[in-house]
């Protein structure tokens, strides 16, 4: 992401301008991608700053994060087109190629594949363990009292660790939208508020039974959680 420099970087710019913007990415994954952000976003920030410390809001971000990613888990088998994940699969020389500016233009880069992937798999275990998680005396997950001691320890270690794979992966992604917009003056970081993006696609189209089936998933997720955490 240095720049464009040689002849093969040059046609891969030429061929990424020459194609018309589509709409790859659908409403309900864009609008899940900014409540799933804030969610995240809440939970770490109640979470680990000591001035806005607040166990309450902390679990219902926690809460709200495994019900959004019940949500994104079930779209991703039988959602829109571009969100399912058979579609994000990737190589070492797709990533590789990537940073070289060459290979074919897809609605998913391969740094981005790896880093969704991540991203979500640090979050599901963070928020999940966070289901479990006590302090003795005034806070208690709605989980806790379904383990005994032993597992409790596993997933104390768990929860109090992740996080760190979920904060640097959110930094990358900013970083990397950062460096999209602002140096490279790609318009990549609109993608998820347009939709759009340049390639030879056709354009999504959104089951939407489906996706209030998803959604349907996630609320259950979070009503059965809200009801154990009373």
């Amino acid at each position: 992401m240095d720049g464009f420099s040689g002849p093969r970087s040059f046609a891969y710019l030429v061929t990424d301008l020459a194609h018309d913007k589509v709409t790859v990415w659908d409403v309900p994954l864009r609008i899940w991608h900014w409540l799933f952000g804030a969610a995240v976003l809440t939970a770490l920030a109640t979470g680990l700053i000591e001035e806005i410390y607040d166990i309450q809001v902390h679990q219902w971000a926690g809460i709200s994060v495994v019900s959004l990613l019940v949500f994104r888990l079930s779209w991703g088998i039988w959602g829109a087109t571009y969100a399912r994940w058979a579609k994000y699969w990737t190589t070492p020389r797709k990533f590789i190629d990537h940073f070289l500016r060459r290979g074919e233009l897809t609605p998913h880069t391969a740094p981005g594949i790896v880093l969704v992937l991540l991203l979500m798999f640090a979050a599901l275990v963070q928020s999940v363990t966070g289901l479990f998680m006590t302090d003795d005396i005034f806070f208690e997950g709605p989980l806790h009292d379904y383990v005994d001691e032993p597992t409790f320890d596993w997933i104390y270690l768990l929860h109090h660790n992740a996080w760190r794979i979920v904060l640097v992966a959110v930094a990358v992604h900013l970083l990397a939208q950062a460096i999209y917009g602002v140096v490279l003056r790609d318009p990549t970081p609109l993608s998820m508020i347009t939709g759009q993006k340049r390639v030879a696609l056709p354009t999504v189209s959104t089951p939407w039974i489906r996706a209030l089936f998803s959604l349907a998933m996630g609320a259950v997720a979070f009503l059965v959680l809200a009801l154990l955490a009373d």
